[in-house]
């Protein structure tokens, strides 16, 4: 049995960041179609590709529940999915990639989560719940342990320069 490879871990966490932006991107996309008839325009090609239609399951369950908000909030809350989404392009990119900055950049942005979810987890305890939490609690203690692995090894250190 071939032993993994210690990057092994790091594609596992990028593909997870990479799913979910791709996630995300859909999930803003379609909250802007909703808004904006020449969003949805430029939009249709996208969503049709991923049979994201106006009689779709899924959009007619996001509709139900964002009825109640304005269409700025829905705009809003757009931005801020793309925006997410943006982030979890670049970590999942650089975690692909092998960078450190983006190690970091994943323990500091998963780590700002960390409380919301504890509270979830004690205000709503369920399985979805609970499984978010120890994934990302794990995806942290991972790659801080990986961090200060390489850190050690001298892998993921810049270029020392040649003294004049």
């Amino acid at each position: 049995m071939r032993k993994p490879s210690p990057h092994t871990g790091l594609a596992v966490i990028a593909w997870f960041k990479l799913i979910k932006a791709l996630v995300l991107l859909f999930v803003g996309a379609g909250l802007l179609r909703l808004v904006d008839a020449d969003i949805a325009t430029f939009l249709a090609p996208a969503m049709n590709v991923f049979h994201l239609h106006a009689h779709s399951r899924l959009l007619h369950s996001l509709l139900l529940k964002l009825t109640f908000l304005s269409p700025h909030h829905v705009v809003m809350m757009a931005y801020a999915s793309l925006l997410y989404a943006t982030l979890l392009l670049v970590e999942g990119l650089g975690l692909w990639l092998q960078a450190s900055w983006a190690a970091y950049l994943t323990v500091i942005s998963t780590s700002l989560f960390l409380p919301i979810e504890f509270a979830e987890v004690f205000r709503r305890a369920s399985v979805a719940h609970v499984a978010v939490l120890l994934i990302n609690v794990g995806i942290v203690a991972y790659l801080v342990v990986q961090l200060g692995v390489r850190s050690l090894s001298g892998q993921w250190q810049p270029p020392h320069q040649a003294d004049p």
